[in-house]
Order: structure tokens, then sequence, then C-alpha cells
């Protein structure tokens, strides 16, 4: 078994710096653990499609939203005339509701479970970064076809959308009157409540959504590249 340690010079040998990065990463992975997730007190809101055109209702939702009236004649079904992120509900083809929103004080057992799985994703980019730092620095260029300001039209929301993708991989845009962000790295864009990748497509690409690949946007090329 290695033992640490120190050199003529005094400096700690790799033994050792392992084992200090070794308990450098149990500390981070303990704190992520322990550490709480944020709560917001439940409401009720409503949310409406005027016009049978997507609505978007911003409010803290804790990822928790359930329909507690209806209040149009058009059905509301989850995924398709409404649906929530984080930080807002959304309705579409005429879909108009009373959502609760926020936890009731009675999901400590889903809150734990989510704290958990932080957990575990926090340690997944420890290491990934850590793996980042072993091969050394590299540029993350996103490829020129892929960079400048894109326009496309949305048939499973109903809306048009405009998104402008940076060299770096940061991208914003906006869908209707909602703005959005993520990132695009390795032919797959992120934002925060979908993942969709791309495959260049003439002057521009189409976006084949990760979960459905029957929801496809195809963008054109609406301004120059970086």
């Amino acid at each position: 078994m290695a033992t640490a340690r120190r050199n003529s010079r005094g400096n700690s040998t790799p033994a050792t710096r392992k084992n200090r990065s070794t308990v450098l990463a149990a500390v981070v992975s303990a704190s992520l653990v322990c550490a709480p997730l944020p709560t917001f007190a439940a409401q009720t809101i409503q949310c409406t499609s005027s016009g049978y055109r997507y609505n978007y209702c911003r409010v803290e939702t804790n990822n928790e939203v359930r329909i507690e009236r209806q209040r149009s004649s058009t059905e509301c079904r989850q995924g398709y005339s409404w649906d929530y992120d984080r930080h807002g509900v959304w309705v579409n083809h005429g879909c108009g509701a009373d959502f609760r929103v926020g936890s009731d004080g009675n999901h400590g057992g889903r809150n734990k479970a989510l704290a958990a799985g932080a957990a575990v994703a926090g340690i997944a980019v420890i290491a990934a970064l850590a793996a980042q730092g072993s091969k050394g620095q590299q540029s993350s260029d996103v490829p020129s076809w892929a960079v400048g300001t894109f326009s496309g039209y949305d048939s499973r929301v109903g809306t048009d959308v405009e998104l402008t993708i940076l060299p770096g991989g940061s991208v914003s845009g906006h869908a209707g009157g909602t703005s959005f962000e993520g990132r695009f790295a390795d032919s797959v864009l992120r934002t925060e409540r979908q993942v969709f990748r791309l495959e260049r497509q003439g002057n521009g690409f189409v976006a084949i959504d990760e979960r459905d690949a029957n929801h496809r946007v195809a963008y054109r090329r609406s301004g120059g590249g970086y």
C-alpha cells in the first residue's frame, strides 16, 4: 500500500496529493447531500391560452404543479396543452385552468429524493471537471454552421422561435413571448426545459427533440456568424 511521504524538498508525494484529492471529493459530496433545497409556499394561479395561443405564466413552481380547476371547455392535457418548468406554467391550444404550484408542506420524501439526486449530479459534475483538468484545458468551439442567429417555427407549441448560438456554446433566444437560455456542445442544445440534437441542413439545421424524435423544428439562418 502506498504511504504519504515528503521528498527532500518538503513537498508532498503523488500519493499524498491523491489522498488530499480523495478527501476533498468526500467533503464536497457530503456538503451536496446536506445542502437544503429551496422551497416555495404553495399558491394557486390562473393561466389561460387566449385565442388558442401559447401563453407562459411566470411563477416559481418548485417543480410541483397540478390542475386545481379546469376553466376552459377545451381539455387541458399535460405535455400537449399545458406543462411547467421551475419558473412557470405554459398553456396552449385553448387550455385554461387554475394551477396549484409549489409545495403544500407534505413532500418531505420527495425533497429528500431530490436532494440525493442533486448530490449524485454534483458528484458527476466534479468528476467531469476533474477529467477535463487531467486532459488539459481544451477549446470546445462550436462548428461554424451552428454559429449565428436562426429562426424557425415550432408546430408542436404553435410559436415562432429565434435563437442565437455563440462560438463558445452559449445560447439565447425567445419562443413567442418567452425568453430562454441554454448551452450547445457535441451537437446537443440544452435549455432549461428541453434537449435537442442539431443536424446541419442547408443554411441552418434541424433540431430533433431527444425525448420525441417526431418533434422537429427546422431553422434557417437569419443573422450572420460571429
